[in-house]
C-alpha cells in the first residue's frame, strides 16, 4: 500500500506533520472499487445469461416432449385406422359378399347352361 508522506513544515524546524488526506488515497481506492464493481457486474451478467439459457433450453425441452407425445398419439391413431381399413378391405373382398352384391344389387344370375366351345388346333399352337 501507499505510505503516507511525511512533510516538514518550512516555517518551523521542529514540526513534522503527516499528510494523510483522502485525496491521495482516493484514486487508488477508487480504481480498486471500480475493479470490484466490474467484477460483480460481470459475474451477475454471466449468471443471468446462464440462467436465461437454462430456462430457454428447459422450455424448448418441454415443447419437444409435448410434440413427441402428440406425434406418438397421431401414430397410434393412424395405426388403429389402418387396422380398421384392412379389416374393411378383407370384408369387402370376401367372395360371399361379392356374390351377394352381384345378385342383389346388380341383378346378375348364375348361368344355368354352360356352353363349351372347342377351338381349332391352329389357335392352340404357338409359333
Amino acid at each position: 500500500m501507499n505510505k503516507p508522506r511525511v512533510l516538514i513544515n518550512s516555517t518551523s524546524t521542529a514540526s513534522v506533520t503527516r499528510n494523510t488526506d483522502r485525496e491521495e488515497l482516493q484514486p487508488a481506492a477508487s480504481g480498486q472499487r471500480w475493479h470490484i464493481i466490474r467484477l460483480y457486474l460481470t459475474t451477475i451478467l454471466l449468471l443471468s445469461a446462464m440462467f436465461t439459457v437454462y430456462v430457454w433450453q428447459s422450455t424448448k425441452m418441454v415443447e419437444v416432449k409435448l410434440r413427441i407425445k402428440s406425434v406418438e398419439n397421431d401414430i397410434n391413431n393412424l395405426e388403429n385406422a389402418n387396422a380398421d381399413l384392412r379389416g374393411e378391405i378383407s370384408k369387402l373382398q370376401s367372395l360371399a359378399r361379392i356374390e351377394s352384391v352381384a345378385k342383389n344389387d346388380l341383378g346378375m344370375v348364375e348361368p344355368t347352361r354352360l356352353v363349351y366351345i372347342t377351338m381349332p388346333d391352329k389357335w392352340n399352337s404357338r409359333p
